[in-house]
């Protein structure tokens, strides 16, 4: 096997977007940026969502079946930098929102969203990987997404 910092260089080229999962259970809702998004299946339409497992949106996405998936685009800087150190009395504090299925927050500001129904989750590591079926979506600022590459794929 090559050295562990070839390996972390050459996984690090893999591109992926930028996104914002958002979920809500009763009167308890979160956020978190992931790069590990993607579609999985045409019929139905699906897409998988690894979150790590020691992120508090995982009990939000198990309680209640179902998130959302906020795509951000190449001038969402201001979303990137929120979700990066987001504010510690509310993630979603100071965005501009609308409400998707199940009352689950959506960001005006983001190039699309997909709303998903939880069909599916297996255990990668120190994430789980999450499919949701994609039950409706729209454009929503509209733009080009955000693509990127890491430095090392062994940190984000």
């Amino acid at each position: 096997m090559k050295s562990k910092k070839q390996v972390g260089k050459a996984l690090g080229r893999v591109a992926s977007g930028l996104f914002v999962v958002t979920a809500k259970h009763e009167d308890r809702e979160d956020a978190l940026l992931a790069s590990w998004v993607n579609q999985c299946s045409f019929d139905p339409p699906a897409v998988t969502v690894a979150v790590a497992k020691t992120r508090p949106l995982r009990l939000l996405v198990e309680a209640s079946d179902r998130f959302i998936v906020n795509v951000l685009g190449k001038e969402s800087k201001a979303l990137l930098k929120h979700f990066s150190r987001p504010p510690s009395n509310s993630v979603f504090e100071g965005l501009n929102l609308t409400r998707g299925f199940h009352d689950i927050p959506v960001l005006k500001d983001a190039v699309s969203c997909l709303e998903c129904e939880l069909t599916g989750s297996v255990v990668g590591g120190d994430h789980v990987v999450y499919v949701g079926k994609v039950v409706g979506g729209k454009v929503l600022a509209g733009g080009e997404p955000y693509t990127h590459v890491r430095e090392n794929g062994f940190s984000y």
